[in-house]
């Protein structure tokens, strides 16, 4: 049978078991406002019968603590990190690409009470209408000064936009450095805190408040990458139904891990070295994001974080599309003939028009998955027997990006299969920009010079190109005075036009993009008249009327006319910028909605805690209540039956 004073262990247990409950609401009350606290609950749990010599067969022993246990619900915890990264992406692409829609668009000011616009509208124009002046002028110095001084402002307008988006480029590539060691920062936290939690657990215990610091993580990772958590309880390997107290905590970004329960992996930021450029825009340094080797070892290995896998998200995903984009325009082709030494064909390019190449001068190109290095290249046009045209480039190899120098007979095993140069990223990011600026600026200024170069200057003379590219390099400048290309045949006899890199309009782009130095040092020396015209006399003007006809009655880019190239590139990243800022809204609503119901499992309610506080402060009362009845109790029966 049990004890005499069996009832005042009873009792005892509901005091302890409510003190408890009451330590465990003041926890809660004194964390309301503590970012990432998760509501505790104290489990009461009958505690195991006793059995007595008795027709009842057993009788109740109290009641007990049996755990501290977080409120939680994981399946919200999965639908907040998975909606995080996917917020955290269309943010920071809404949030640069409104800054890149600044750059471009004309802006309106006020001067004097007049309202006026400044940007590429009203420099382009300005410019036509300075060259429209010079039909009733020609041969004024005055007038010629004036028209080379409004397209020197386009040109600075392009310089400008380009230098925007570049150091733009830079400042988002040092964005993408700062947030890789935040996720390294991470990883080992999370792997510290784990062994921590685990050594606790392991005791008995249980770490509340480390596991709540654990998934607060969690929620800052999962805004950057795409986060999977798994946790697995460890069970004792001779008795599997054993729980030992320590689990097993895995964290992945797009499928590989950066979390091991107490190992942890790290991402490298590998700059690309100089003059190795994906898109011949880029700015130097940019980083490619490997793993590394290992977390003690600052050394990558040859496996990238994938960011063009379908699965990654996140505002890291977002800073490299808007970094990388080319509107999956990157070059391609297939591998052809190599003359043994260095001079490598690539045929059925992804790009047949110089005036839209992208590649850089010198750079690498891939080759079946192996990079090579490359010093130049040359744009082949062939003409079969038919009038067929088919298109090549020949690229200058100069090694193997890791071994050395080019090995023939690996090459010529590659005959057939892909090259490519840079990575296909199908978002309209700064090189797909860069790339428009670069298209345009090409097309005018050959469709500008090929009319100019027909004519002769005020003394007669055959005048040169007046758009130009700056040799930013050695100096000087690239003049598109003489032929774009050579003739020549091939090995079957055909046709074949060749144009160099390093003579066609492919050096222009709008960063070094100018007016020719003959043009600046004397404006007589650009051409207004042709030859015959010039012989009626010096102010003839016969070319002036071609060359405005450029504004608005020549198609020159994206299928319309010079005029509305601004239009049509604010077009494109108007609407991204609108899908971006829509996606933002939708998953920001969704979020609040996680949050909620995230809230109504773990945050502390101050109504729901107050009226825990009344309910274990009366059943503290009542057990405090039957000490003072037993106490009686005995003492009756001690004092008065001399028990």
């Amino acid at each position: 049978m049990s004890s005499t004073f069996f009832g005042l262990t009873i009792a005892g247990s509901g005091l302890s078991a409510y003190q408890t409950a009451t330590n465990t609401t003041a926890n809660n009350i004194s964390n309301v406002k503590t970012k990432g606290y998760s509501r505790q609950e104290a489990t009461l749990n009958a505690t195991d019968a006793l059995r007595v010599n008795a027709k009842y067969g057993s009788t109740g022993t109290g009641v007990e603590v049996t755990q501290i246990r977080l409120q939680r619900n994981e399946y919200y915890d999965m639908k907040y990190w998975s909606n995080a990264a996917k917020l955290g992406e269309q943010e920071t692409r809404a949030s640069y690409l409104a800054q890149m829609e600044t750059y471009m668009k004309d802006e309106e000011t006020t001067v004097n009470g007049n309202k006026t616009t400044v940007g590429f509208t009203s420099i382009f124009g300005d410019m036509f209408n300075a060259l429209d002046t010079l039909k009733t002028d020609a041969a004024s110095a005055t007038s010629r000064n004036a028209f080379i001084g409004k397209a020197k402002s386009l040109a600075e307008y392009f310089n400008n936009v380009s230098t925007q988006l570049t150091d733009l480029q830079s400042e988002i590539n040092a964005l993408m450095e700062s947030k890789v060691a935040d996720i390294n920062s991470i990883g080992q936290k999370l792997a510290s805190l784990t062994k921590q939690i685990n050594v606790i657990e392991q005791q008995g215990g249980y770490a509340n408040e480390l596991r709540d610091e654990r998934n607060v993580l969690i929620d800052k990772l999962s805004v950057m990458v795409p986060v999977d958590v798994e946790e697995i309880p460890v069970v004792n390997s001779n008795y599997p139904d054993m729980y030992t107290g320590a689990t097993n905590y895995v964290v992945k970004i797009n499928g590989q891990k950066l979390v091991d329960t107490y190992d942890y992996n790290k991402l490298i930021c590998v700059p690309r070295e100089n003059g190795n450029q994906v898109n011949m825009s880029d700015e130097d340094g940019l980083y490619d994001v490997f793993w590394a080797v290992n977390a003690s070892s600052d050394e990558p290995s040859s496996m990238k974080l994938e960011f063009n896998s379908p699965t990654m998200n996140g505002s890291l995903k977002a800073l490299y599309d808007l970094r990388d984009g080319n509107n999956a325009n990157s070059f391609n082709g297939t591998i052809g003939d190599f003359d043994g030494d260095s001079k490598l064909t690539i045929n059925a390019p992804s790009m047949d028009d110089p005036k839209e190449f992208t590649m850089p001068q010198s750079g690498t190109i891939t080759l079946a998955n192996i990079d090579y290095t490359y010093d130049g290249y040359k744009f082949i046009e062939t003409t079969d027997v038919s009038g067929n045209v088919s298109y090549s480039f020949e690229f200058n190899l100069t090694g193997e990006a890791d071994r050395g120098p080019v090995v023939a007979a690996d090459i010529y095993r590659l005959v057939n299969k892909e090259a490519s140069i840079g990575e296909s990223v199908d978002f309209m990011g700064i090189p797909y920009y860069q790339k428009q600026l670069n298209e345009f600026v090409r097309s005018f200024s050959k469709a500008y010079n090929d009319i100019s170069t027909q004519g002769v200057d005020i003394y007669g003379n055959a005048s040169s190109a007046f758009f130009v590219a700056n040799d930013t390099e050695n100096g000087g400048e690239y003049n598109y005075s003489y032929s774009a290309y050579e003739e020549g045949t091939d090995s079957n006899g055909y046709a074949t036009k060749t144009y160099s890199s390093d003579y066609y309009y492919s050096y222009l782009t709008a960063a070094n993009f100018s007016i020719s130095e003959a043009a600046m040092k004397d404006p007589n020396t650009i051409a207004t008249c042709t030859e015959e015209a010039w012989t009626n006399g010096i102010d003839s003007y016969d070319l002036v009327e071609k060359l405005l006809n450029l504004k608005d009655g020549v198609t020159l880019f994206q299928g319309g006319v010079a005029g509305d190239f601004l239009q049509s590139l604010l077009s494109d990243i108007s609407v991204d910028t609108q899908k971006a800022e829509i996606f933002t809204k939708n998953y920001q609503n969704l979020q609040d909605a996680i949050i909620n119901q995230r809230m109504s499992v773990s945050s502390v309610d101050s109504d729901e805690e107050a009226l825990n506080l009344v309910k274990f402060q009366n059943a503290y009362n009542l057990s405090s209540k039957l000490v003072q009845t037993l106490q009686q109790m005995y003492d009756r029966l001690i004092l008065e039956t001399g028990v």
